[in-house]
This record gives C-alpha cells, structure tokens and sequence, in this order.
C-alpha cells in the first residue's frame, strides 16, 4: 500500500502557487482602481493581448478532468482518445471562420444576445442563458470535487481542505480582479500544467524506457487509434469518439460564452482567427503530453494493476498514485505535480465564474440597472461572480453526498450542450427557422437527452468494456499484503466487447458519448419543421 509522503517542500510548492494566483487577482483590482469599469471587468475592454488569450484558451481544453482523465483513458481504453485531437481543431475551424465573424460584428457582451437578435424573441435567449447556467455550473462543481478526491486518496490533502482552499481562493481572484486576472492566472496555469504532465511523461519513461514503454503498450492493445466497429453502447470506438466529442468541442469555442468571451475581447476580428489558431498547436501538443502520460503509467502498472488489488478507487487516481509512487522521493516534485492539477481546476472556474457573471449581468439583470452609476454596476457583477463561486463549492460538497450524480455529468452536460449547439446552428444556416421553431426544437432535444440520461440513472447499466488489466506480474511483497479473495477476483475480472440490451434498454443505455449528438440532431430536425 502507497504511503502519503508529501514533504514540507510540497507544501511550500503548493502555497506559493496560490500566493501567486491570489497577487494576480489584487494586482488587476488595483491596478483598474481608478478606472472602475464592468465592461472593463468583464470583458478587458475588449482590447485584450493575443499571447495571453491563446495561453487561456490552452487552460480551458485542459481542466483538471484532462489531467487525470486522459491517462486514466489511455490506461482502461487505449488510444482511440487521440481522435479528440481532429474534432477538436474541426471545432477550432467552424468557430474562426463561421461564428466568431458573427459574433464580432454584433459587438455582443453575451453570446446569447445573438439570439435575440436572430430570432427577434427574448425567449429564445433567455432560453439559451438558462440552458448555459444549468450546464456549467454543475460542472464547475465537479471540476472543484474530482481532483480534490482523486488526490486525497494519495495525498494528505483532504477533499474539504482542497475544495474550501481552492474554491475561495479561485472566488477571489475571479470576483476582484475580473477577466484580465483569469486571463493572467490561466497563463501561469498553463505553464504548470505543461511542465507538470511534462514531468510525469520524462520520468516515466526513463523508468520503463521511452520504446519499451510504448512496445508494452501495443502489445496490450493500448494503440488502437481507429476501431471502425459500430454500436451505440459503446464509447470507446471511432464511431462514439468522433460524433460525440466533435459535437462537444463545437459547443465549447462556437457557442459556449467561456471559450467566445475571450476571443472576441481581442482588439480585431484578425487578432481573434490569431488566437484560435494558435490554440491549435498548443492544445495538440499537451494533449500528446497526456496520452504519453497515460502510456508510461500503463508500462509501469501492466501486470500489477493497482485498482484490481484495491489499492485504489478510481481511475482518475492513477496519474496522483503514479506520481507518488514514483515521485515521492523527489521533494518539492509532488508538490509541483498538485500544482499541475489544481491549475487545471482554477482555470475552468476562474473563466466558468466570470462567464457565468457576464451572461446573469448582461441577460438578466442590466434591464434592472441601467440608469445607476457605473461603479455600482461593478459592485453588482463582482457580487454575482462570488455568488457563482460559493455556488460552486456548495455543489462540490453536495456531489461528494450524491455519487450518482458524479456519474451522470457528463450526460446531464451534454443534454444541454448539444441542443444549445443546434439553436445556435437553426439560427446561421437556416434562415427559415422563426422563434417559435427554435424554441421548439431546444425543447424537444433537451427532452431526448433527458429521457436517455434519467433512464441510465433509473435502469444502470452493467459494467461496460475495458481492456484487459493483470495482477500476474505484482512482486511477491504486494501478493502478501492483500487477501486471496481479492487477488482471485483480480485476475479473474472480465468486460464484455458485445452489449446487447433489449426492450426499452436499447435506448436508456446508449452510450453517454452520443447523448450530445442526438439532443444536437433531434433539435436541427425539429427546428424547420415548426413553421
């Protein structure tokens, strides 16, 4: 069993990371002291760098969820996750050539004011805010609550101190210094991130051998970049990756106000196309970084699997037990690696906290507040960002009470985020559609996916496939700390490729993967149709 070693080091390493993220967010409070401004807290006056606005944007595809997802994906299902890497510049394309023009010439604050403008209802935007909300702030709960348990596990940090220390810490600098402080903290974050995943990928692989490594991973069928094989209960094929994952990273930088906040707060449409393209090559080169990640954790463990012998819990605790397994003796370098994962977390909150606050202010509550002072305004959005944030980490300690509800995130997100996709697509490329149809087909998608989502919970489905994992390598001294019952049940476990369900099953077990994909399809079909 792994021993919590986390040396004063660490923990000097970890404060002062914070320390850093918290200076950032005072530097930016005083320094616009004396021009307070909401749009200026908002939106940087929308004459923002394109450096620190393509670092940002890198900061937002790698969450926390990145960091230890993806290797733990890598480990379970192989490499079929690099077909992200097509959808996602896919993505990146649509929205510099097709939307961000768009969106750039209505000069908006909220995305959603587009939608007002198109359909001529404020139903229709109030609807696509509404469905924002709902889809994010859930989210940002989970980004606060899965790191902080994933590392507790191996780590003295527990989940309340993480949560609480992080949570407010986040809150602050995002509800004092505004968008250029989370643009500025992302940028450090980044950096962190990469020399993180950076660090775990070299010493992996000096430790199992850079070739070795990714022979062992082959061998165990880890590089299996494209599996043409078709079924809807499945996740882990071409099929599911590419339609579910391209309609999610469309969502994001097309139509999500955290990702078009930022880039249509540059000084051009020209610096705008800059920043999304830029993004292109540092998103695929960390995420190399995380597939590499996910190869030389599995060369380390491939025939002693820690979570077969219960050592662990969760998958997302793979890349945390690695590194202290591996790393421990090393101080300070733990410490760098929790950095490496809580940067993931603050800047998927720090830009979900001020995104939520500009789309409340600019959608719901401006009508109200039109005619006091501008200073008064900016008190108003900086309190409705810190509401958002201890919103958040009220919800992190409610998921860790409801582990349903951790399972299910990601259909509940893509219940919502397709259907939004779809809205804003009836309204660019089908100029028939009137309000009343647009309406009507959100509705309509959102109950689709609601229907799959809520039948999963109901009805669970039984363990889906994973690739085969061993315990017949584990050294003796590991054999004899465990019971025979648990080594029995390690080296008989066994995941079938074939799910066939029946009945009403066949549709409340769809994989989650493509949830996202049918609320985008049902809602484009609909649209048209209500004339």
């Amino acid at each position: 069993m792994l021993e919590k070693n986390f040396s004063i080091i660490d923990y000097l390493v970890f404060g002062v990371f914070l320390s850093f993220s918290t200076l950032i967010g005072i530097y930016f409070a005083l320094k616009n002291r004396k021009n307070p401004s909401k749009d200026e807290f908002l939106t940087g006056g929308k004459n923002l760098d394109v450096f620190p606005v393509c670092m940002s944007l890198i900061a937002s595809f790698l969450s926390s969820n990145t960091i230890l997802g993806v290797p733990a994906e890598i480990y379970l299902f192989g490499t079929q996750y690099s077909l992200h890497l097509i959808t996602f510049t896919i993505a990146v394309l649509l929205a510099a050539n097709v939307f961000m023009p768009v969106y750039y010439k209505l000069n908006l604050t909220s995305v959603h004011k587009y939608l007002l403008r198109r359909f001529g209802m404020n139903a229709v935007r109030l609807s696509g805010s509404i469905g924002f909300i709902l889809c994010t702030l859930p989210y940002l709960g989970v980004v606060l609550y899965g790191p902080s348990i994933a590392l507790a596990s191996v780590t003295p940090l527990s989940v309340t101190t993480s949560i609480l220390v992080v949570g407010v810490i986040c809150t602050f600098y995002t509800s004092i210094g505004g968008i250029k402080a989370v643009i500025w903290t992302d940028v450090m974050q980044t950096i962190l991130m990469f020399s993180g995943l950076l660090m775990v990928a070299i010493v992996g692989s000096i430790e199992s051998g850079f070739i070795e490594s990714w022979k062992i991973a082959y061998n165990n069928n880890r590089l299996n970049i494209f599996n043409p094989t078709f079924s809807l209960y499945r996740g882990d094929i071409f099929w599911s990756v590419f339609f579910g994952t391209l309609t999610n990273w469309t969502g994001t930088y097309c139509v999500k106000q955290t990702q078009v906040q930022r880039y249509c707060c540059l000084g051009s449409p020209a610096k705008a196309k800059k920043v999304l393209y830029w993004n292109i090559p540092g998103v695929l080169i960390i995420s190399f970084l995380a597939i590499w990640c996910g190869i030389v954790v599995f060369a380390k463990y491939n025939g002693c699997d820690p979570i077969a012998l219960g050592f662990i819990d969760r998958h997302d605790q793979l890349m945390p037990y690695f590194v202290m397994d591996t790393l421990s003796n090393y101080p300070g370098l733990p410490g760098l690696f929790v950095c490496c994962v809580f940067s993931g977390s603050l800047s998927t909150l720090s830009s979900g906290f001020n995104a939520l606050a500009t789309v409340t202010w600019d959608d719901f509550v401006k009508r109200y507040f039109r005619d006091i002072k501008e200073k008064k305004q900016l008190m108003i959005t900086k309190i409705i960002a810190m509401s958002y944030g201890i919103l958040a980490i009220t919800i992190a300690f409610f998921i860790g009470r409801l582990g349903t509800v951790l399972q299910a995130h990601h259909a509940l997100t893509g219940s919502i985020a397709g259907p939004l996709l779809s809205l804003f697509c009836l309204g660019i490329f089908f100029p028939c559609v009137n309000a009343i149809g647009a309406i009507t087909g959100l509705i309509s998608g959102i109950a689709m996916c609601l229907l799959i989502t809520i039948g999963t919970i109901v009805y669970p489905r039984p363990r889906g496939f994973q690739l085969p994992v061993s315990v017949n390598s584990c050294p003796a001294e590991i054999i004899e700390h465990i019971s025979y019952a648990t080594f029995t049940s390690a080296t008989q476990r066994h995941y079938s490729v074939d799910y066939h369900p029946k009945g009403i099953l066949q549709i409340f077990h769809i994989n989650y993967m493509y949830i996202s994909f049918i609320g985008f399809i049902v809602t484009l079909i609909v649209g048209p149709l209500v004339l």
